[in-house]
């Protein structure tokens, strides 16, 4: 533990408790010797720390209205807080895509002082830390920050958007729900066009106007029910629960992994018996098309059959068979 470390711990032992603490017990705390606490508090008292001596409890403590007052000057954070926030401006740096750089690199800066006071090497996050994101869109800043400042302030908000069939409308939605999933942006919200919950993909919004209309309110309990009851980013409240056998080549990592948080898991000898429910089966297909040939759809029958069409379309291009899109 550092200087700045200790200073911060100390910091926090005054702030916590009310009774005096002795420099015994602050040097057993501090893991140093009861010279170097005495240093210490005196580095405090130079950048105005309500310090006081109570002679009856024989220790220091924070002046009782002073001291909750009292926060240190500048960013005051321990070694591996800062290491750990380091990282994490690192990651959202480069899953950002681009829209949180502006704001990000006015914390960066702060961070990178008091790491290099601290002997760290910030540039070693960047250069030993790699984030490979596939298939995300690209997407522009200005329309994330107006979507996000829509949802905070609780506003509406007029889009122009792109549907994945090509198709173009202009609507009005109350933002509910920020969601980062599989290297995408998307936003929960009340359409008012469509009269009820939808989720919007922010990389198909072309523009994005903040209205003064107050947002429509959805009960949290709503939004749960809507947004997390089905498999995958589509939303709606479940309809059908795909059982799905893994072969015992995948079965094991399968059996790691958190398809949906009402799945239900068994071991059939070697194979993975996976329940999981659904609304929409898009997204599911495609997930079982990537574990081909080693999942099998038990049930229902018509999901399984729109698997083997699937297959079987794409094995007739493989074979040159069905090229008229080419």
């Amino acid at each position: 533990m550092d200087k700045f470390d200790r200073i911060q711990h100390l910091h926090r032992i005054f702030k916590n408790r009310r009774l005096p603490v002795p420099v015994r017990v602050l040097a057993e705390e501090l893991e140093c010797s009861e010279r170097n606490v005495k240093r210490l508090l005196e580095t405090m008292q130079l950048v105005d720390a309500p310090l006081v001596y109570d002679e009856s409890g024989r220790g220091w403590r924070y002046e009782k209205n002073e001291g909750d007052l009292f926060e240190l000057p500048g960013l005051w954070l321990t070694g591996d807080e800062l290491q750990s926030l380091s990282l994490l401006l690192s990651l959202l740096e480069q899953l950002g895509n681009g829209i949180l750089n502006d704001e990000i690199v006015v914390i960066e800066k702060e961070v990178t002082k008091l790491l290099n006071a601290r002997g760290i090497d910030p540039s070693a996050f960047a250069d030993r830390v790699r984030v490979l994101p596939i298939a995300h869109r690209q997407l522009p800043g200005t329309l994330f920050n107006k979507v996000s400042e829509a949802l905070l302030r609780s506003k509406r908000v007029r889009i122009s958007y792109l549907s994945y069939r090509g198709e173009k409308t202009s609507r009005d939605i109350s933002p509910q729900t920020l969601v980062h999933y599989r290297e995408n942006w998307y936003i929960d919200a009340w359409c008012h066009l469509r009269n009820a919950l939808r989720t919007f993909s922010i990389a198909r919004v072309s523009s994005a106007e903040i209205l003064k209309t107050n947002s429509k309110v959805i009960a949290k309990e709503t939004l749960r029910e809507h947004f997390a009851s089905s498999f995958g980013i589509f939303a709606g409240t479940a309809k059908h629960t795909a059982k799905l056998r893994f072969s015992r080549e995948i079965a094991r990592e399968i059996a790691t992994q958190q398809w949906h948080p009402q799945q239900q898991g068994e071991w059939d000898g070697a194979d993975y018996l996976l329940s999981i429910p659904y609304s929409d089966d898009r997204e599911l297909l495609q997930d079982l098309l990537r574990h081909t040939p080693h999942v099998y759809v038990e049930a229902p029958v018509k999901l399984r059959k729109k698997l083997q069409n699937k297959l079987q379309q794409g094995l007739e291009i493989q074979l040159g068979k069905g090229l008229g899109w080419l």
